[in-house]
């Protein structure tokens, strides 16, 4: 997950001392103009809590100068419920929008507990994941098949949980007995990053997979 800090936190001011806070932003640069149909956020999360993530502003546009910027959402803050805890929140435009840059603004986060009446104040913003969702160009294409290997080989997951004893026996590529040990009870998953989409054929597991309790 990546993490963007907006302030300095200050348990003994007014909700944390968010007053202070900044909005912050990632902004990425597609290299030229793309036509962009959507855009997927997913971010950070709770077992036992659901977020509130304030201040969120999507903008786009092709100056460098941010002359030319066009606002795709807010400034609003988005609730997290419980049917939509840890879903994307989605932007799909009713009409496309060409850009070269994209910015993605965010204040912190409210947390509120489901099993106590606890809430505070995070000066964290994280995301899990960005998906901006393109036209294809002239002459690109995907292909239509493809030798398919192993994309997960090598690569450690990211941990909804306690970090596994031995994470990187999860995708060594080896059928033996040098196996992950996961240290967390209850509901806990494990998620791969790939930096690029890919045309999954498969998807399995090669070797029990053993739990701690």
């Amino acid at each position: 997950m990546t993490k963007i800090i907006a302030g300095e936190e200050n348990g003994s001011a007014e909700n944390n001392g968010y007053a202070s806070w900044d909005d912050v932003y990632l902004q990425y640069d597609f290299g030229e103009p793309r036509e962009i149909h959507s855009i997927n956020l997913y971010r950070n999360g709770y077992a036992n809590a659901l977020n509130t993530f304030k201040r969120i502003k999507i903008e786009v546009f092709s100056n460098e100068d941010f002359s030319d910027a066009n606002v795709l959402f807010g400034t609003a803050d988005v609730e997290e419920t419980a049917a939509t805890k840890l879903a994307a929140q989605t932007i799909n435009l009713t009409t496309p929008v060409t850009a070269r840059y994209v910015r993605i603004w965010q204040k912190g986060h409210c947390i509120q507990n489901t099993n106590s009446s606890w809430k505070g104040y995070s000066n964290v913003v994280g995301l899990r994941g960005i998906e901006v969702i393109a036209k294809l160009k002239d002459g690109e294409t995907l292909p239509d098949a493809q030798e398919t290997r192993n994309i997960a080989l090598g690569k450690l997951p990211y941990v909804y949980g306690l970090a596994p004893t031995n994470i990187a026996a999860i995708s060594d590529g080896k059928q033996d007995d040098n196996y992950a040990v996961h240290n967390s009870t209850g509901e806990r998953w494990l998620q791969f990053e790939y930096k690029n989409r890919y045309r999954i054929h498969e998807v399995s597991s090669r070797a029990p997979i053993r739990w701690s309790a």
